[in-house]
């Protein structure tokens, strides 16, 4: 908070592709009191491979075949990828209550 003044000044990281739109969720939720100012600061890899799998028998007896835990590059770049209109792998689910069945 700077002195003699109701401000308050935040300092923090936060990854590029986690600050989009980020600056609207502020001002909406202040209801247009916060400033946001963001400034780069700079690149960090990640040290997760995005196209991971389990392959070992303690790598799959640990986490599963489906390696439930959340992959954080992985999610980066399938979100860069739909934002900007390529291939992402997996299914989407837009309406469940839409899907085509193939029952007879």
């Amino acid at each position: 908070m700077k002195e003699g003044t109701p401000f308050f000044t935040i300092l923090a990281l936060l990854p590029v592709a986690e600050s989009f739109g980020f600056a609207e969720e502020i001002r909406k939720r202040t209801s247009g009191a916060a400033q946001p100012q963001l400034i780069f600061a700079g690149f960090e890899s990640l040290d997760e491979d995005p196209f991971w799998v389990p392959a070992t028998e303690e790598e799959l007896e640990d986490l599963g075949e489906l390696a439930d835990r959340e992959n954080v590059a992985k999610r980066y770049m399938d979100a860069v990828r739909s934002r900007k209109g390529l291939v992402v792998q997996g299914r989407k689910l837009i309406d469940a209550e839409k899907q085509k069945t193939l029952k007879k």
